[in-house]
């Protein structure tokens, strides 16, 4: 259906912006309902190494579980966050959006430097030459074996967003190496970098390094920032002209809906609700009902997007919090099909 879609716009001549899934090209029109940073899978990696099991997210058939529960809420569209060496798995990831029928966003790129040992290769290729597998991963495709070994093998699954991190209050020596080998892919691809910012900080300092890189404003996405939910501190980066992504709700033990809820009503009072995206950041198999946990991969679209219209958020509002922004962030800058 997306492949006949495509294709019908292509022998028509019509330009059309589209975001990068794991089947291929989609026109932003048909993204729909969008969780901006999620995690469906992980086999291991750092984050297991270092966490332990509960990050552990290996099962196709709980992943399938709970995704048929967010597109039975009404999505349509996942960003599956999960970048090189933690425990990212593209074939599992082209498998679950053929089975589903939903748009799946993967990811290349980094995770904060703790999660990788002094051998990873971060340590010891050029910020060229990193930028360069990156770019692969978005042109070429996603290696299967997760660059862990000296062969590499292209999937036909594609890379549709970069990933880099900062650490908490601070923007580590390789973090800098990372951000810059982004910014770089994105310059030459055209695909957006989204950020892990540790507890919601360095988000200021992580956007200079990019904008300095020549990446465009709007081409740069914030994680995790509500778990910083300093409304005067979010204004300063929105107006960069940044998309901000809200992706707490549900998790208690950061802060409450309330806490949350009125940073999305604050920031569109302020004016800056086209920049503001929701996700949910469920990498844990104790977030997932399909693993026996909670809140759930549904939670955002069955119980916290109705708490948005309860406080006053208008239709319009949230609809542009679940679609509208996500396509432009998650479109490419440069190419049209």
């Amino acid at each position: 259906m997306r492949n006949d879609f495509l294709v019908y716009y292509i022998m028509e001549g019509i330009e059309l912006k589209f975001v990068q899934t794991v089947l291929g090209k989609v026109p932003i029109n048909k993204i729909g309902k969008t969780d901006s940073h999620e995690h469906l899978i992980r086999i291991g990696g750092g984050e297991v190494i270092h966490g332990g099991n509960d990050f552990l997210m290996d099962s196709v058939d709980n992943a399938e579980k709970e995704i048929s529960l967010y597109k039975n809420a009404g999505g349509d569209t996942i960003v599956e966050m999960t970048p090189c060496g933690s425990g990212r798995d593209i074939n599992s990831l082209i498998k679950l959006s053929e089975i589903s029928n939903i748009n799946i966003i993967a990811t290349t790129g980094f995770h904060k430097s703790e999660l990788y040992d002094r051998t990873h290769f971060l340590y010891r290729y050029s910020t060229e030459d990193i930028a360069d597998l990156l770019i692969k991963d978005i042109e070429e495709g996603i290696d299967e074996y997760d660059y862990a070994g000296p062969i590499v093998r292209r999937s036909k699954g594609k890379a549709g967003v970069i990933k880099a991190a900062a650490s908490y209050q601070v923007i580590t020596e390789i973090e800098k190496k990372e951000l810059k080998a982004a910014g770089i892919a994105s310059v030459k691809t055209g695909f957006p970098v989204s950020l892990h910012l540790e507890r919601g900080t360095m988000a200021l300092e992580a956007v200079e390094i990019l904008l300095q890189t020549g990446v465009r404003p709007d081409n740069i996405i914030l994680g995790h920032i509500d778990r910083n939910p300093d409304l005067l501190y979010h204004k300063k980066i929105a107006s960069k002209g940044v998309y901000l992504i809200y992706d707490g709700p549900g998790r208690i033990k950061y802060y409450t809906d309330e806490v949350i809820s009125n940073l999305f009503k604050n920031m569109e009072n302020e004016g800056f609700g086209s920049q503001i995206l929701i996700g949910g950041d469920l990498g844990r198999r104790s977030y997932f009902k399909s693993y026996g946990g909670g809140p759930g991969l549904d939670y955002n679209l069955n119980t916290f997007v109705p708490r948005l219209l309860e406080i006053g958020l208008s239709e319009t509002s949230v609809r542009n919090i679940c679609c509208e922004n996500a396509r432009n962030a998650f479109s490419n800058k440069i190419y049209e099909i």
